[in-house]
């Protein structure tokens, strides 16, 4: 189910970044209207929604609905923490001391010798 969604989601997004780039800006207009004429037209109404604009629109909510489905499954089927419990046992199997002893020969050869004032 969760493939299925993700695949659904890479198809919506590749979809949607295309229409959007088939579709015409809305600025595209400004330049020609402070010179023609028509001052009317430079903020005003744009007219009724292309068929473009709206399955652009669907589109944004169909991925939309899709990236929050894809999220709840997944944190649905997330039980664990992303910190693993330890238990006491294995706590102290790393924690274990590692004692060397020195024989007396080898401390008296290190060359150490006491600072004496």
């Amino acid at each position: 189910m969760l493939s299925l969604l993700i695949i659904l989601q890479v198809i919506l997004g590749i979809v949607l970044v295309g229409i959007i780039l088939l579709q015409k800006g809305k600025g595209a207009e400004m330049g020609v209207s402070f010179g023609a004429g028509a001052s009317d037209t430079l903020f005003g109404t744009t007219g009724p929604m292309s068929i473009l604009a709206k399955v652009t629109w669907g589109l944004a909510f169909l991925f939309m609905l899709n990236s929050i489905g894809v999220s709840y499954i997944i944190y649905k089927s997330s039980t664990s923490s992303m910190i693993r419990e330890t238990s006491a046992s294995q706590t102290a199997k790393k924690q274990h001391a590692v004692t060397v002893k020195i024989p007396e020969k080898q401390k008296q050869d290190s060359g150490a010798q006491p600072i004496t004032k």
